[in-house]
């Protein structure tokens, strides 16, 4: 089946599409979606639909503007409107986000604004075969679930991908067949990023040994995906699941309780998608949740499971709902045991503490993570909470102590944010406000080893 025929396939049984309806292409300008525009521009001019090409720089490497230029000038060739934007993802990363989540983030954000305002049908993006291996692939080795295992969706909201059953070899044959040029993104080949030492050591070596490898890969997403689907089915029949006009599910709790322990992850994981929560519960917020369950029976239940979403009870039903803007803002506060780790699920992070030699990005600084010369020792006490009213601290580099307050507006942190930032306390001090400052009083100067603060975002449970 070659390129054409295969987007007349998907888009004639998983995406429905009639003359006149819009389409946008997610075009970095690379091979991958290359192809797709020009497939797509081929299908559009069939079909008599409206095709536009969304292209943004995320300003990660300086030759990003010229591949912007570039992209518009490959779009105008084939004949396609071009609607591009830049947005520095380093400067818009969330404490504890990693680059390639941030940029994720960003760039679907952008694609949606420009679905909305092209009055688009779908925002089609590249991903092929070769993708979804590498994807089952990562999730085998994060041990995810049967719903992880899935892969990539073909079909994920108005997102469609309709290259899964093609090869990325085959797109780079027809880029070539038609002449187009491609400018691929230099980031794409960082070793740092776990995607990429899959796809450039770890599925070329598996499949220098099993040369039917990604195939067989994209087999086991699909039979995934197809379990999943009859599971998640399953529960929210189980569960009787109930919707509100105002967003957010209830179910009987009763039902929860009644379902096979190995089935109630799964059964949060699917509510929390039902309603339209970013992530399924971490860890900590699922195990809390069900720990107010037991002891309640019937009883009031109050969690919070991140991105402003809450579980409570009433009566016999258990609700899933955005928490008020106030309750959003709640205080938190927690005590963490040197070295160690623990989960600030009103956060959706994990902050971690441990002693480790002295580098050179200590003294430089980062976004998420600090190197600090604390006087603290191994089986102490650390405190990370959010801002309270009166808080101080003598930043670095400054001449003396300011208010917290004052030093997050000079900074530029969003109102909203501030009361979300969790910052580490030794003692009554605050010693790290994560993406801001370090106290003054906890700069490494000559020591040979610092506490390493980190913050991480918790692992959700694939979907």
């Amino acid at each position: 089946m070659d390129l054409l025929e295969s987007l007349e396939a998907f888009f004639g049984a998983s995406a429905p599409l009639a003359p006149g309806d819009g389409l946008i292409v997610a075009f970095s300008g690379g091979s991958d979606s290359t192809a797709l525009l020009w497939g797509l521009s081929r299908l559009a001019s069939r079909r008599g639909l409206r095709l536009a090409a969304a292209h943004l720089d995320h300003g990660l490497d300086p030759g990003s503007g010229a591949r912007a230029q570039a992209a518009a000038v490959a779009a105008a060739r084939l004949g396609v409107p071009f609607v591009a934007a830049r947005q520095c993802v380093a400067e818009l990363r969330r404490p504890g986000e990693s680059r390639e989540a941030a940029a994720r983030r960003v760039r679907y954000s952008f694609l949606e604004a420009v679905r909305c305002a092209h009055g688009a049908s779908w925002i089609a993006t590249g991903h092929h075969r070769d993708d979804q291996a590498e994807t089952v692939l990562l999730r085998l080795l994060f041990g995810s679930g049967i719903a992880g295992l899935a892969g990539v969706r073909p079909v994920h909201g108005r997102v469609v991908r309709p290259l899964l059953g093609v090869p990325r070899a085959a797109l780079r044959a027809a880029v070539e067949a038609a002449g187009l040029p491609v400018n691929e993104d230099p980031t794409n080949a960082d070793l740092a990023t776990p995607r990429n030492r899959v796809r450039h050591r770890l599925l070329p070596a598996l499949s220098a040994l099993d040369r039917d490898l990604a195939p067989r890969l994209a087999r086991l997403a699909a039979r995934a995906g197809a379990a999943a689907a009859a599971v998640e089915g399953r529960i929210v029949r189980e569960l009787a699941l109930r919707h509100f006009e105002n967003g957010g599910i209830a179910f009987d709790r009763r039902a929860l309780a009644a379902l096979p322990g190995p089935l109630v992850p799964a059964a949060l994981a699917a509510m929390h998608r039902r309603a339209g929560v970013p992530y399924p519960p971490g860890e900590a917020a699922r195990a809390e949740l069900l720990r107010q369950l037991a002891a309640s029976a019937g009883g009031s239940v109050g969690c919070d499971c991140g991105a402003g979403w809450r579980w409570s009870a009433d009566g016999d039903l258990l609700l899933l709902r955005r928490a008020p803007e106030r309750e959003q803002r709640a205080d938190f506060s927690y005590t963490l045991e040197i070295p160690g780790e623990l989960e600030i699920p009103e956060l959706g992070l994990r902050f971690g503490l441990h002693h480790r030699p002295v580098e050179p990005w200590m003294l430089a600084g980062a976004l998420d993570r600090a190197g600090l010369a604390l006087p603290v020792r191994p089986g102490d006490r650390v405190t990370v909470r959010n801002r309270r009213a009166g808080d101080r601290l003598h930043p670095l580099g400054s001449s003396g102590s300011r208010r917290l307050k004052d030093v997050l507006v000079d900074r530029h942190v969003p109102r909203g944010r501030r009361d979300r930032i969790p910052l580490l306390c030794v003692g009554d001090r605050i010693a790290w406000v994560p993406g801001v400052t370090i106290d003054h009083r906890f700069r490494i100067c000559s020591e040979a080893t610092a506490w390493v603060a980190t913050l991480t975002l918790v692992r959700p449970e694939t979907r």
